[in-house]
């Protein structure tokens, strides 16, 4: 008998939407770059992890207003981060398919990283949150990272 040491690969048509909110989160405070850190990671996107059609790792990164050495975003400026993901994930939604991987937050920024296909229009979609978003200046880095090295390194 010989076992299938390689299995199909999901389907991307049965991936959940962006704004899936039944996704399962953890969150851990972790020390990391010597400073303390929220991490969020979606556990749920594990079984998409180091899928071949999601290369692409996403990243919004928000620096923060007032930034806190050593510390995290004070209440107010975080409720405004809140509304600033809810317009990132409304907007990638509206443009490709992904997966909403990790949110890392710390006194100096908040950053928002997501999987997605190869061959998105990521110059418009940062110019269009750029435009958008006019409380916080808003980074965008795209990088291939077929294996999900990122996902894989925050373990919660």
């Amino acid at each position: 008998m010989i076992w299938p040491f390689s299995r199909t690969p999901r389907d991307l048509s049965t991936l959940p939407p962006l704004t899936e909110e039944e996704s399962e989160w953890a969150v851990a405070l972790i020390e990391y770059d010597e400073k303390p850190t929220i991490i969020r990671r979606n556990q749920s996107a594990k079984k998409w992890s180091g899928h071949k059609e999601l290369p692409v790792r996403l990243g919004f990164a928000i620096p923060l207003q007032k930034p806190i050495e050593g510390g995290l975003p004070d209440p107010e400026e975080n409720e405004v981060l809140d509304s600033i993901e809810d317009q990132i994930i409304d907007t990638l939604a509206s443009k490709t398919v992904g997966i909403y991987a990790l949110a890392i937050t710390n006194g100096e920024m908040k950053e928002f990283i997501f999987y997605i296909p190869e061959n998105v229009d990521i110059k418009s979609i940062h110019e269009h949150l750029q435009k958008q978003i006019t409380s916080h200046e808003v980074q965008c880095l795209a990088e291939m990272d077929p294996s999900w090295n990122i996902y894989k390194q925050f373990k919660i």
